[in-house]
């Protein structure tokens, strides 16, 4: 999956939201696809607030992926 603009803004919100333990509603319908397409990779988790709105949460996979990545950009250039 090739990652767009839509994406990675989504993608950023959501992972914002996480570290104090939220998740974000949608309020632009144009991200709505960029969303859905995040939560069939595995990056974001659909939920429905009280209200009825449709919220998204990023995941512990897209968590262990961004620290996998960090791992590994970290071991770039060493030689054990």
């Amino acid at each position: 999956m090739e990652l767009t603009p839509e994406h990675l803004q989504v993608a950023f919100n959501a992972w914002a939201a996480a570290q104090d333990g939220g998740g974000v509603v949608i309020e632009e319908p144009g991200r709505y696809p960029a969303a859905h397409e995040l939560a069939e990779q595995g990056w974001l988790e659909r939920r429905f607030e009280p209200d009825g709105a449709m919220s998204w949460w990023w995941t512990p996979a897209a968590e262990g992926a961004l620290d996998v990545n960090a791992l590994l950009e970290s071991a770039v250039g060493r030689q054990n």
